[in-house]
């Protein structure tokens, strides 16, 4: 008998030359992988390939052709496998299969296996072999071992290769006659009766799996496996040569498989994607006394931050002769045991503020603020730096985000006025400025400019403010003048400022939450509305009438741009209700402005709300102003009293 080179010898082999590579790939890589176990159930067909087989070495291809029959779709397996990822390339499992095989041979000399035959037998066929199979597998991702590690690759190539046994029933053994009966039917005899006792043999399974990753947990395959058996009985048949290599028998499987992986995932390049909102204030950033003092805000979302993960922000001052690295700030997520600066709910977020102050250098006044997070898997260590992160953990860098522009230097004080600004309050200026004079000469005027001789509206005033009121309609210039204490005066510093006629609503209908009937369930719309409807009533009936209408913010917007569009219908639909015939002839003008966030703003100023600053400053700095107001209700239930009625409304003017 000829000694060559079997097909298992071969692959076995290859899994020698490949693993040197697998382990030189995992050394040289530092991140630490996701190691876990995991369980696998698959099914799919079992193929022959033995000598009782109408195919050889490639599936289903015989003759030049894929064949669709002749036991294709009649043999099936199925099976269970426990295993343990070790690295990011080499892993382990143990399977156990079942399932059968059959087929049959033509034209080709045979021998069944305890027969002494002078001469081979043809066209033989042999039924279903019951078999069971054990065996343990080394596995080899591919895809992390070429193109660099990823455990939320979608699609990876992962080959094994094993050791196991089978335990099988070879099944009987029959020659196909040659006759054809007086039904049409060809008829066999039987040459061997099917194997009532279990043999068992070893095996080798060599195969490769395209896995797809459907979630972090969960894993869709394809698996093709070709099996070694140790010995040429599982069909009870083998080539009646006495002359060349007698070959052990074969088969393989294609299985479609479903595999549960106990790991934690962690959705590290997720978080990095998204990003957090950071900012600086005061902004710029301010000298005082040789040091920059400043306070960092980090917004983190709801529904955004992993329960097992990490996050490092490391806010650095770049600037011309260099850059400072601020104290870095930790975030941890709900389930880290590690000891952070915030912990944060994975269903909440929030606001994290953290207070810093360095030594100010001269060429910190062009420089820039910056925050960059980072992403890492708590697998039992917190961190301190970026550099020790980068060193010992997988990570995902998150995008750089300004905070804060340089340094402002405030300029010595003068006894000049500076800063000088008029507010206008209905029939009121308010005139204010900065300056550090002992006295200031206000003046109010239609026009002009006053000069060293014009007579201030009101003179040595020691405050820094001044209110001018009972105004007429029109524009007017302001000024201020600052009496220093060396005796000498400085210039007439103005700005201009126009009071207008304030346009009124003739009424204001107002609406439940989520309603647009003018009378609704509350009794303060009942009661509001009752009201409107009487200043309407007694009002002069103008030409026409313009009606804007708004909902109160929390909603969605588009919903609330319906909500508001509906409202001013229904203001028209009433004020029509209330003027009855008068209506005719009178234009109406009808328009919704969708969530009011200028008037919740300027209604939250003016409340007696304890953090109404925090409320509006995270408002007007928020990417998503809808949950955060949802957010402040629980918190602050005098928004959902107070604030959000007053919004929800349609004001009546005339045209």
């Amino acid at each position: 008998m000829k000694k060559n080179l079997t097909l298992t010898k071969v692959m076995l082999l290859f899994a020698m030359a490949i693993l040197p590579m697998t382990f030189y790939a995992q050394g040289h890589q530092t991140k630490p992988v996701e190691k876990y176990f995991y369980i696998s159930a698959e099914g799919g067909l079992s193929i022959n390939h033995t000598d009782l087989a109408n195919y050889g070495g490639v599936p289903f291809y015989q003759d030049g052709k894929f064949m669709i029959d002749n036991y294709l779709f009649h043999n099936f397996d199925g099976g269970l496998s426990l295993g343990y990822q070790l690295g990011k390339v080499i892993g382990l499992n143990g399977k156990f299969l079942t399932g059968t095989l059959s087929g049959e041979k033509h034209y080709q000399g045979l021998a069944p296996i305890g027969l002494e035959l002078a001469n081979p037998l043809f066209d033989l066929q042999m039924d279903k072999t019951k078999f069971m199979e054990a065996n343990l597998n080394l596995t080899f991702n591919l895809s992390n071992l070429f193109f660099g590690y990823n455990p939320r690759r979608v699609f990876n190539f992962i080959p094994h290769v094993g050791i196991g046994g089978i335990r099988y029933h070879a099944g009987q053994v029959n020659q196909v006659s040659q006759f054809v009966s007086d039904d049409g039917q060809g008829g066999f005899s039987k040459i061997l009766d099917a194997k009532e006792d279990a043999e068992m043999t070893y095996t080798v399974p060599v195969g490769a799996e395209l896995n797809f990753n459907v979630a972090p947990k969960l894993d869709i395959y394809v698996d093709y496996t070709f099996t070694f058996a140790g010995n040429d009985k599982l069909d009870q048949t083998t080539k009646f040569v006495d002359d060349i290599q007698v070959i052990n028998d074969m088969y393989s499987h294609v299985n479609l498989g479903l595999r549960y992986k106990f790991n934690n995932p962690c959705d590290i390049d997720g978080m990095a994607a998204k990003g957090i909102n950071m900012w600086a204030e005061p902004n710029p950033l301010e000298e005082k006394d040789g040091k920059v003092c400043c306070k960092v805000y980090f917004e983190v979302p709801a529904n955004y931050f992993e329960k097992q993960a990490v996050m490092n922000v490391t806010p650095t001052l770049n600037y011309k002769g260099g850059s400072l690295d601020l104290e870095p700030v930790t975030f941890v997520g709900e389930k880290v045991k590690g000891n952070g600066d915030f912990v944060v709910k994975y269903k909440d977020g929030g606001t994290f503020t953290k207070d810093y102050c360095f030594d100010y250098q001269p060429d910190m006044e062009t420089s820039t603020l910056v925050g960059t997070p980072m992403y890492y898997v708590y697998t039992g260590t917190i961190y301190p730096t970026q550099e020790d992160i980068v060193k010992n953990a997988y990570f995902a860098q998150g995008a750089e985000k300004k905070l804060a522009d340089g340094v402002h230097v405030p300029v010595p004080p003068t006894c000049e006025a500076s800063n000088v600004k008029a507010e206008v309050r209905d029939n009121t200026i308010v005139l204010t400025w900065d300056g550090t004079a002992e006295a200031y000469d206000v003046y109010v005027a239609k026009e002009g400019t006053p000069d060293a001789n014009t007579e201030p509206t009101v003179a040595g005033m020691t405050g820094k403010s001044y209110t001018f009121t009972d105004l007429e309609d029109g524009d007017y210039v302001v000024y201020v003048k600052a009496h220093c204490a060396n005796g000498i005066d400085g210039d007439w510093q103005g700005v201009s400022a126009s009071i207008i006629p304030e346009v009124k609503p003739i009424c204001i209908y107002y609406f439940d939450k989520n309603k647009t009937d003018i009378l609704g369930a509350g009794r303060d719309v009942r009661d509001r509305n009752k009201t409107a409807r009487k200043q309407l009533v007694d009002s002069e009936i103008p030409a026409g009438y313009r009606i804007e209408a708004w909902a109160s913010p929390e909603g969605e917007l588009d919903h609330n741009n319906d909500l508001a569009d509906n409202r001013a219908d229904a203001a028209v639909k009433d004020i029509k209700a209330q003027l009855k015939k008068n209506a005719k002839n009178v234009e109406f003008e009808a328009k919704g402005n969708g969530p009011d966030w200028d008037k919740f703003i300027e209604l939250v100023k003016a409340s007696n709300i304890k953090d109404k600053d925090q409320i509006v400053r995270v408002i007007e700095n928020s990417h998503n102003r809808e949950q955060e107001i949802k957010n402040m209700i629980n918190v602050y239930p005098e928004l959902e009293r107070d604030i959000l009625p007053l919004i929800r409304r349609a004001e009546v003017y005339a045209k």
